[in-house]
Parts: C-alpha cells; sequence; structure tokens
C-alpha cells in the first residue's frame, strides 16, 4: 500500500507543478515576479534559468571565491560588485583590484546609459545591458548577493529590474 501511495504522489508531481508561479522567491526579503508562462525553468547545480521564446533569465547567487577565477573576494565583494558600476567607488578600492573591476565593467560592455542603480527598500539593485542583447542585475541583499543575467533586449532587463521586491 505504501508504494502504490508513492508511486501515486511520484505520477501526480509529473503532471502538477507549482513551478509556474509567477514570483521567484530568492530569499526571505527578496523574490522577483516575472511573466508568466515561460517555455522552460531548469535548475542546475549553482543556477536556475527562466526561457522564453525570444529571451531568458538566469540566477546565481554570487560565489566571491569563484567570481574572479584568480581572487578571493570573500570580504570585498560588496564593494568590489558597486565598484563594477561605480567609477568613484572603483577608485577607492586597492589598485590592484580596481584595475580588476576596470577590466571586469568593460568586459561586461554595458552601454553607460543603460547603467542604473537603485534601491527597492534595502535591496540594492545594480543594472547594465550591452548593445549585444546581454544584461546584468546585481541585487545587493542583507547578506547575499544576487546576480541575474539576462538573454535579451534592454526591456526585458527592464522587466525583470522593476519587478524586484521586498518580501
Amino acid at each position: 500500500m505504501e508504494n502504490l501511495l508513492k508511486a501515486s504522489f511520484l505520477i501526480s508531481s509529473l503532471f502538477f507543478s507549482t513551478a509556474f508561479a509567477d514570483s521567484l522567491i530568492l530569499s526571505a526579503r527578496l523574490k522577483i515576479e516575472y511573466p508568466a508562462a515561460p517555455l522552460l525553468i531548469s535548475h542546475g547545480s549553482s543556477d536556475l534559468i527562466i526561457k522564453y521564446k525570444d529571451w531568458s533569465f538566469m540566477h546565481e547567487v554570487f560565489d566571491p571565491e569563484t567570481f574572479y577565477e584568480q581572487i578571493d573576494l570573500t570580504g570585498l565583494e560588496v564593494e568590489f560588485v558597486r565598484s563594477i558600476y561605480d567609477d568613484k567607488k572603483r577608485s577607492k578600492l586597492p589598485e590592484w583590484l580596481a584595475v580588476v573591476s576596470r577590466q571586469l565593467a568593460d568586459g561586461l560592455g554595458n552601454d553607460p546609459d543603460t547603467v542604473k542603480q537603485f534601491k527597492v527598500g534595502k535591496l540594492e539593485i545594480l543594472t547594465g545591458h550591452d548593445n549585444k542583447n546581454h544584461g546584468q542585475i546585481f541585487i545587493i541583499d542583507e547578506s547575499t548577493i544576487h546576480k541575474i543575467i539576462i538573454t535579451g533586449s534592454k526591456k526585458e532587463l527592464d522587466l525583470i529590474a522593476k519587478n524586484i521586491k521586498e518580501r
């Protein structure tokens, strides 16, 4: 009887899923409201991908030990992420780290007109988009930095950015 119940539960879970919700809960204080009916929601070892017909976004938690291959940014991660979007903050970093920040900022290729920094409650949001249909959003939460990668237009980047909410 127990095996029959387990099998019934497993089969029913294949047909009924809560993955089509329109809110993605990322932490106790953070959620993203995203457009309904994505074509695919996939979770890998450290990232979550939500795919639509013409665009997608991916979430991962910023790991200071692996974000920049040769450098462990533990303890410097918040100021480093801010420096990618702000030359004044970059100038306050140690020279060697400011060089890394500049290289990363250049590599992202953000159009200066697309770079935005704003707050949603206590959340700090940093965004940028290039001219090749790629963008990124960093969300500095109380104890975590979230990284959202957009493969799509600035319109989709702005859609996700404006739908970042405090819980």
